[in-house]
């Protein structure tokens, strides 16, 4: 099946460009041409590709089942995100290993839209644990690392953890992309992690400690550090307008990658938790922040017209970054021969439409 789009602006993941038209066939880009006339879409861009998505609405990653899953990736793919990494947080062993085993099952037996992997944030964890339960913060297990599946792509560790060059040196011999978050680490604990082979930093600005002009944090080194990749949640809840504009002004060369770090508030896991959504992010009952509400499309909006980033900026930290940043091939860029993942934004840069391989999705 040949299919043609047109647009005003377009997004290859990389740049942005004018007027253009776009052909796949059988869900492969075959053509990307400039054009004129009156466009069927103001901006097209690859599909937003979030590394840091625990679940939205009623659905949970950690605890979905195999139908779950699926009705989450078609509900993702409707709001613009293509390719995810469902990630799976702070829990007794036993449960984390219960919740990859239901996931490895359920993409190993049926297509999950959009799936691409796991990202397991904690339970090597540090001093800055946010909404993670302190009880299930635990040392280093070198024998439950070595036998995580091939699913898992992302682990989200604690610089100041004992033996932590040897953790990070570990994931990454098992093609694990590491990232270090929920930390306060010295200045030698994050060179220990980067020199093994840690490559992220976990939502900055929050789980870590920050910028100041007297004290070393990890804020300050992952900005000061022109290699690293930095998630980044924008729902602008999580981050204020100012310190996003920071971060893009910064490391906005193609190291910014934003996450919506949503999840499932209305799941029983949210229930049992007393999590509900106050000034505007789901929250625990104290108020400490639990994830965002705010799906990756929304971030994109969101930093453009409220945080001043540029919309290239903000196009290539939702796309082309965060798939660079944990390996992922065959997405996050609109170019010849690669999948049809992509997503239509009007001029308020809200989703209009979204295609992943052969099936057209209205937002």
């Amino acid at each position: 099946m040949t299919v043609v789009v047109t647009c005003d602006h377009f997004f290859d993941g990389d740049t942005l460009h004018g007027p253009r038209r776009l052909t796949y066939v059988d869900g492969v880009v075959t053509s990307i041409e400039p054009f004129q006339g009156s466009a069927d879409h103001h901006l097209l861009s690859p599909g937003f590709v979030d590394i840091q998505m625990n679940g939205f609405e009623q659905w949970d990653v950690a605890r979905g089942t195999q139908n779950d899953l699926h009705d989450l990736g078609v509900r993702l793919q409707q709001l613009g995100t293509t390719t995810w990494l469902g990630t799976i947080t702070t829990a007794p062993l036993e449960s984390l290993s219960k919740s990859l085993a239901t996931i490895d099952s359920a993409a190993t037996s049926s297509e999950i839209p959009g799936f691409a992997g796991v990202h397991v944030e904690g339970p090597f964890l540090g001093q800055a644990p946010g909404a993670h339960n302190p009880d299930w913060i635990i040392a280093f297990d070198k024998e439950w690392i070595q036998g995580l599946s091939s699913s898992v792509r992302l682990v989200t560790l604690a610089a100041e953890q004992e033996h932590v060059g040897e953790a990070v040196a570990l994931l990454r011999n098992q093609n694990i992309a590491v990232s270090i978050g929920h930390s306060r680490p010295t200045l030698s604990q994050w060179s220990e992690c980067r020199q093994s082979g840690a490559q992220l930093v976990t939502h900055l600005f929050n789980g870590m400690s920050g910028v100041h002009h007297r004290d070393d944090g990890l804020a300050l080194m992952a900005l000061n550090d022109s290699e690293v990749f930095a998630g980044l949640i924008g729902d602008l809840v999580h981050v204020s307008p100012q310190a996003i504009f920071l971060a893009f002004t910064v490391k906005g060369d193609g190291r910014i990658c934003l996450v919506s770090d949503s999840v499932g508030w209305t799941s029983q896991w949210a229930q049992k938790r007393n999590i509900s959504i106050r000034d505007g992010s789901p929250r625990l009952p104290d108020g400490t922040l639990a994830g965002s509400s705010t799906p990756l499309a929304e971030c994109v909006r969101r930093i453009v017209t409220d945080a001043g980033v540029s919309l290239e900026q903000a196009l290539r930290a939702a796309t082309s970054s965060p798939a660079d940043a944990v390996g992922l091939k065959g997405v996050g860029r609109l170019v010849v021969g690669q999948p049809a993942d992509f997503v239509a934004l009007d001029d308020s840069l809200c989703v209009t439409r979204t295609w992943s391989r052969l099936v057209s999705l209205r937002g």
